[in-house]
Parts: structure tokens; C-alpha cells; sequence
């Protein structure tokens, strides 16, 4: 029995992840372009004004959607991935795998669907994989897994659990919940697709103002 169509009533928020890559970068970037265009607005009344504004005002909207946009929100039947421009709203059944690197890469029937605003910064992400080919080649990779496994087990308060950890195990909670729920009333997945809607007042605010910035610099 194929799953019953979505109410969007009983679509709500179960968990807003924190973004843990370019807030810092984006704030800065929306004040400098607020004070370049506060500057125009008040002393500089020419030509080059209206192109410093123009292009303070193209600026924070590539700030915007490059920095700030990208974000992951858990909601009751799936997991919604922001990205620049576009999105990907994956169900929980149908997601396979969720992994962490330098992005937060979603699995599902083969394609990976991935978020820029959660992610590991590079030089942490090349010493894990370092660690994990060092562990790797002085125990063999079952050993190694085996090894951390137990090591986990026997003292599993020693260290908090990273918010990185967090993010994947909470995701990784919600699938397990919906696959079962699955079973459990006899359904199956078919009906159910990943959606990648357009972020369109992202596109239209970029053309717009990219347009007018390019039209001022021949004027």
C-alpha cells in the first residue's frame, strides 16, 4: 500500500539545525554592504554613487544566498536542505545514508543531496580522514572499527558528543522512526520523490540588482 498523501497541516518543525559555516562571513559582509549603501545614500549623490550603491545592494544579496540561505530544517515526514538557489526536500524513508564531511551530504536512491550551511571546516575534515587512514592501516578496517567501537561503549561520557555528531544522529533518529512507521502500517514508498524547488525571490533579487549594478557601470 503505497504512503497516503501528505497533509500540510501536519507538517511542522521538529528540529532547526544551527548552521555552523558562513554566519560570521555573512553578517560582516550585510554590514559592510549596509554601510557602504547608508554612505551613498547620505554623501554621495553621483554617478559613482549610484554605482557603489547599486553594488553594495547586489553584494548582500550574494551574501545572502551564498552564506545565510543554505540551512537545515527536520520537519514531521522530511528533512528540508536550503541551498543557494535551490532546495531539496527529502522524505525520511527514503533517505539511505547521511554523512558529514565539509558539507552535510543526504543519501537517498543513489543521488546525494547536500547542505553548505552545516559542514566540518577543512582542516578539521582533513585530520579526521587522516586519523581514520592511520587507524586504518595499523589495525586493517575492520580492526579499526571494531576497536572504536568498543572504545565508545566502555567510556561513552568521556567526551561530549560534537554538534556535527549531533546533527547526523538526529537525522539518523528521524529516518529510523519513519522507517518503521512504514512497516508498521504495511505501506510503501511509492508516490514519494525528493522535491528541489527553486529558491525564486533568491533568483529574481539576484538578476534584478546584478542587472541594474551592470547597467549603471556603462551609464
Amino acid at each position: 500500500m503505497p504512503v497516503s498523501p501528505v497533509n500540510p497541516d501536519d507538517e511542522r518543525v521538529l528540529e532547526r539545525f544551527k548552521p555552523t559555516t558562513g554566519l560570521f562571513v555573512g553578517v560582516v559582509g550585510l554590514l559592510i554592504a549596509a554601510f557602504t549603501l547608508g554612505y551613498v545614500v547620505l554623501s554621495v549623490h553621483t554617478t559613482v554613487g549610484l554605482r557603489l550603491g547599486l553594488g553594495a545592494v547586489f553584494g548582500a544579496v550574494v551574501v545572502w544566498v551564498s552564506q545565510l540561505r543554505p540551512r537545515v530544517t527536520a520537519y514531521t515526514r522530511d528533512l528540508h536542505l536550503k541551498g543557494s538557489l535551490r532546495d531539496a526536500r527529502v522524505p525520511y524513508v527514503l533517505i539511505d545514508e547521511v554523512t558529514m564531511a565539509q558539507t552535510l551530504n543526504v543519501w537517498a536512491g543513489g543521488r546525494r543531496f547536500m547542505c553548505i550551511g552545516i559542514g566540518k571546516s577543512l582542516g578539521s575534515d582533513i585530520r579526521q580522514r587522516a586519523k581514520k587512514e592511520r587507524q586504518g592501516s595499523l589495525l586493517g578496517t575492520s580492526r579499526s572499527r571494531e576497536f572504536s567501537e568498543r572504545a565508545e561503549v566502555a567510556a561513552p561520557d568521556q567526551t561530549a558528543m560534537s554538534y556535527h555528531t549531533f546533527v547526523v544522529t538526529r537525522i539518523e533518529e528521524l529516518v529510523d522512526q519513519a522507517k518503521r512507521e512504514l512497516r508498521r502500517r504495511g505501506q510503501s514508498t511509492e508516490g514519494l520523490a525528493v522535491t528541489r524547488p527553486y529558491a525564486v525571490p533568491e533568483i529574481v533579487a539576484l538578476t534584478v540588482t546584478g542587472v541594474a549594478f551592470v547597467v549603471s557601470l556603462l551609464v
